[in-house]
């Protein structure tokens, strides 16, 4: 027996902070007039998720029953790029809000970042225990890689645009020009908002059990299970689990084996430019990450300029046989560059792996 207590007030009201990239992308919204600014981020691209839709995506990936609070849902596919700014704020900075045409949604009060945060512990743990179950004699090394490979934004964000998430993405005109809509590392932020507004939708459940656990002992209703059960589906699904178990492209993980096996030590990453983001060269926005091996000592005390080159060293033997000379040495491998800065990382361990199995 389960009765059902709705509440759609389920969150605090949000403070809107926002990183730079959504600086950036707002006051591209933005026609400066005078010395007032209108800001017209209206989209009519965007389509709200319904009730009807979000029971269709639940029922499809196993959970049978109609979701409680559609409003979480909704909020779920909110980018931040379509949030209101308090009009204290905008008064101050002399924003005028351009007229809502007919035809688009009005500007939200939250966006989906608190949904996601909650959305990404709760993936976290239930893929964690769905290779415990579904690899029983894996090691923990092996379950940590294939978890990394599961989780990472652009793979969960190619299964969330397979699902059809994208489609419901509500996002402003700008980001829309720049095709948010379609980028698979947002996505995956949409997907752990999903995972979010389950885990709190069927948390408001009420559940009359026989010995009164969820009434006296459990700190919250059934969303977890509600959410496992519809990641777990998702997984069977859509993830290619031939390709996961025999490609391994986490790079970083890969020469960070590599690196301690041969020294008992792990590399070092150093941020060698940082982007300028209000500059016009594309070339300035991009993250500069060196790799580095550091001896002796902790990087952030070592000279860079010092470094000796693996290039020139051309082997493990001869960083061997110059710690047998010195205490402290810094080894550069190499360097890669990527508006992402984990992505320049990633970048970087790849070439350096293949540098070191030449």
């Amino acid at each position: 027996m389960i009765s059902v207590n709705l509440n759609t007030n389920n969150c605090l009201k949000d403070n809107n902070s926002e990183d730079s990239s959504s600086d950036s992308e707002n006051e591209t919204n933005v026609v400066k007039y005078n010395e007032e600014v209108l800001f017209n981020p209206f989209n009519t691209s965007n389509q709200e998720i319904t009730n009807a839709n979000v029971q269709e995506l639940l029922s499809k990936y196993g959970i049978v029953t109609k979701p409680f609070n559609i409003e979480l849902y909704k909020r779920a596919f909110i980018h931040k790029s379509y949030t209101k700014r308090p009009k204290l704020e905008n008064s101050m900075a002399n924003v005028i809000i351009a007229n809502k045409p007919d035809n688009c949604l009005p500007l939200k009060t939250k966006s989906n970042e608190r949904l996601e945060f909650i959305g990404d512990g709760v993936l976290e743990l239930i893929t964690k225990y769905y290779l415990y179950k579904r690899f029983p004699k894996a090691d923990e090394g092996f379950m940590t890689e294939k978890k990394i490979a599961l989780v990472k934004n652009e793979h969960i964000g190619k299964v969330a645009l397979e699902m059809g998430l994208n489609k419901y993405y509500v996002i402003s005109r700008h980001a829309e020009e720049k095709n948010i809509r379609n980028n698979l590392k947002k996505l995956g932020c949409l997907f752990e908002a999903f995972i979010g507004a389950i885990f709190l939708d069927f948390n408001r459940i009420s559940i009359n059990d026989e010995y009164g656990w969820f009434a006296n002992v459990f700190n919250c209703g059934p969303g977890l299970q509600m959410a496992q059960i519809f990641v777990e589906n998702v997984f069977e699904k859509h993830v290619d689990w031939t390709n996961l178990i025999n490609n391994d492209d986490n790079y970083k993980n890969k020469l960070q084996v590599i690196i301690q096996k041969e020294f008992k030590i792990t590399p070092d990453y150093v941020e060698l430019k940082t982007p300028k983001m209000d500059d016009d060269d594309d070339n300035d926005k991009l993250y500069v990450m060196g790799l580095y091996i550091c001896f002796g000592q902790n990087i952030h005390n070592a000279k860079i300029a010092n470094a000796h080159n693996y290039e020139q060293l051309g082997s493990f033997k001869a960083i061997h046989e110059l710690l047998e000379k010195q205490d402290k040495l810094l080894v550069f491998l190499t360097k890669a560059e990527h508006k992402i800065k984990k992505k320049a990382e990633q970048i970087a361990c790849d070439q350096a792996i293949r540098l070191i199995e030449k």
